[in-house]
């Protein structure tokens, strides 16, 4: 498939909230030294028809903040926009960020209860687009993820363990996201 990048003004562009990333200060430095050095040598990628970003979100509100990324680009950004629903805006969100982002695990939830509620995929789909193991899928259906389960004892996929969240993060206001004894398993 090729891809057809069109620069268009970041103003135009929207962080959806069903976004279910979040980038931590240690990644945010990376990607804002390399916007610094080299610009956007990655498009974003863009649901057309909404302008949601599916990826990229941080880099736009970064390149927005330095002063000069934009100047070589004539204050546009580099963008993919794909012609596709909702559905698969969110999964796509999941697909391209889970290896560079970090994934909150009560929206990655809400993303596939929403899309399995939609009825065009099913739990066998989810294993093939998210490497996702069915009890965590259960997981994330059930929607009792973090309040109900103990999840400091619960064996994730590498992917998806959970991490600790920003400051100031609550979800719901009622819990905040743990850091399990040893990330590295």
């Amino acid at each position: 498939m090729k891809l057809n990048i069109e620069y268009v003004d970041p103003k135009i562009l929207v962080v959806p909230e069903w976004k279910a990333t979040h980038t931590l200060r240690p990644e945010l430095l990376v990607i804002s030294a390399s916007l610094s050095q080299f610009g956007f040598i990655q498009p974003i990628h863009v649901r057309r028809g909404t302008n949601e970003i599916i990826d990229g979100s941080e880099r736009i509100r970064l390149a927005t903040n330095i002063k000069d990324i934009l100047k070589h680009t004539d204050g546009l950004v580099p963008v993919v926009f794909h012609d596709i629903d909702l559905i698969d805006a969110m999964i796509l969100h999941v697909r391209l960020n889970r290896g560079h982002s970090t994934v909150v695990a009560s929206k990655l939830s809400n993303i596939i209860r929403t899309a399995r509620r939609s009825g065009k995929y099913g739990a066998v789909d989810f294993d093939r687009f998210l490497c996702m193991r069915s009890e965590e899928l259960s997981l994330m259906l059930d929607g009792s993820l973090i309040k109900v389960r103990n999840i400091k004892e619960h064996n994730y996929a590498r992917a998806w363990v959970p991490i600790e969240a920003p400051p100031g993060y609550t979800d719901s206001g009622s819990f905040t996201i743990e850091r399990p004894p040893n990330p590295d398993r």
